[in-house]
């Protein structure tokens, strides 16, 4: 833009035109983000789905082998594996956290009787 030019074009116009070119700029990364995200969701959707299916087949595998018995104990073994508590776990604190219950609301009582 020449200095003749600048003078004659209002300081509104050049903000306008400024603004315009950002908004050009905003949409064409916001496109290629947005495309972006898309081939990723796309590649993601395609690996899992072979995951998943892996996961099937070695799912049914080990049970044709075990033919139902030990299943439980699978489940337990998997379970700590992902370090999740096992069903005999999760009954203990179960028991545990009656007995704090218990404990808790006898003091509550005993210190709104006094």
């Amino acid at each position: 833009m020449s200095n003749t030019q600048a003078k004659t074009e209002s300081p509104s116009a050049t903000l306008n035109a400024k603004l315009s070119d950002l908004n050009t700029e905003i949409n064409a990364r916001t496109s290629k983000l947005s495309k972006a995200a898309q081939g990723a969701v796309t590649r993601i959707s395609e690996s899992g789905n072979e995951f998943f299916q892996e996961l099937v087949k070695s799912g049914e595998s080990l049970r044709a082998k075990t033919n139902g018995k030990g299943v439980e104990e699978w489940r337990a073994r998997l379970a700590h594996s992902l370090g999740l508590p096992t069903r005999d776990e999760m009954e203990a604190l179960n028991k545990k956290l009656d007995r704090i219950s218990r404990k808790v609301n006898k003091l509550a009582r005993e210190q709104k009787a006094s």
